[in-house]
């Protein structure tokens, strides 16, 4: 399982090159020359053991008793990307519009980020008292580490009545409770479950999240979502401060390197002329005028929806109504007209009155 995980960045790595060789179409067998340490020639194109040193500066988990191995692996995947190279020089492929754009656009790329990458590695080691200082500063990364059993759901930020919903999620009883009356009020969200270590979870939230005890449930506001979280149940396994030391010595680096590199790009675009044109005329003014439009006009949308859908229900809610009262009306009705027809029957011990009940009662008076 292990050399397959490295078989398989490797094959990641060799393909991401793939392109690099046919940058170089068009240079001399002098040049060629020049590249010392051949190890493989491929119908006359060489490959050199910088080739394979370089993929292999990428690589990681590689144990010096497989490294004969793996470095035998690249040369076979480089030697596959020549012979492929060679079939598409031989056709022409390599001159196609798609394939010059793509050679092109990586061309771009590779420069650009060694261009920033000479920046980044510029920037001073971290000092040892720098990564104590952060070691101390957050326990719940390493002292007090917990390891989580987590329900969680994510919404974006920006999200409306916000209010509503943490008062929902302080009512409810299970997490599954919330999913379901989100759903009911048309709240985008996306639900994940399972274990995750304190380093996989956001900085911006872990610190509240390390806060919850088993089966607590909460909303968490980060920078970028928010997160109605549930921890099922944790277990601490804390790492002491010399296993933690060259992973925020790393950590620290790349932090001010981005900060270096984020300046430095800020830096450039300041200093140069740049000219939108076409549909992107006005630059970012008018990227973050027409985001912010439209973002204003979907709200508009979607509370235009929520208020019709809300009046449908309320319309199809008083139609219920109105039909039930027609029809207890009508059943009242009816009852009423059937009590006033007993009510004005005659009543069976009164004979009805006529001209033979007459004569008989004056004759009765006559006796």
């Amino acid at each position: 399982m292990h050399n397959r995980s490295i078989h398989s960045k490797l094959a990641g790595i060799v393909l991401f090159t793939a392109l690099v060789p046919l940058l170089l179409v068009g240079c001399n067998k002098k040049d060629k020359a020049a590249a010392t340490q051949t190890v493989a020639v491929v119908d006359g194109e060489e490959i050199s053991i910088h080739q394979i040193n370089t993929i292999l500066s990428k690589a990681n988990g590689i144990s010096p008793e497989n490294l004969p191995k793996v470095k035998r692996d690249i040369l076979e995947g480089l030697i596959e990307q020549q012979l492929a190279i060679n079939l598409a020089t031989s056709t022409k492929l390599d001159r196609s519009p798609e394939v010059v754009t793509a050679i092109e656009n990586a061309k771009r790329e590779i420069i650009a980020r060694a261009a920033m990458e000479r920046i980044r590695n510029a920037q001073p080691k971290p000092t040892d008292d720098e990564a104590k200082a952060y070691f101390n500063a957050h326990p719940e990364l390493f002292s007090q580490r917990r390891v989580f059993n987590l329900q969680e759901i994510a919404f974006p930020k920006g999200t409306p009545n916000l209010a509503e919903i943490q008062s929902k999620v302080a009512a409810a009883k299970s997490i599954e409770e919330v999913a379901e009356w989100m759903t009911q009020k048309g709240i985008a969200f996306k639900p994940s479950a399972g274990a995750r270590s304190a380093e996989q979870i956001p900085l911006d939230v872990l610190p509240k999240l390390h806060e919850f005890k088993d089966g607590q449930m909460g909303l968490i506001e980060g920078n970028d979502a928010n997160f109605i979280m549930r921890v099922v149940t944790s277990k601490t396994m804390p790492m002491n401060e010399a296993q933690a030391t060259p992973r925020i010595k790393a950590f620290l680096f790349n932090q001010v390197g981005a900060q270096a590199m984020q300046r430095e790009k800020n830096a450039l675009k300041l200093k140069a002329k740049i000219e939108y044109l076409g549909e992107f005329a006005g630059g970012e003014a008018a990227f973050k005028a027409a985001a912010e439009a439209k973002a204003k006009a979907d709200e508009q949308a979607k509370l235009e929806a929520q208020a019709k859908a809300k009046a449908d229900a309320e319309s199809l809610t008083k139609q219920k109504a109105e039909e039930q009262a027609r029809v207890q009306a009508e059943a009242e009705a009816r009852a009423k007209a059937r009590s006033e027809a007993r009510t004005n029957a005659p009543k069976a011990s009164e004979p009805p009155a006529g001209p033979n009940n007459i004569n008989l009662e004056k004759g009765l008076k006559g006796l």
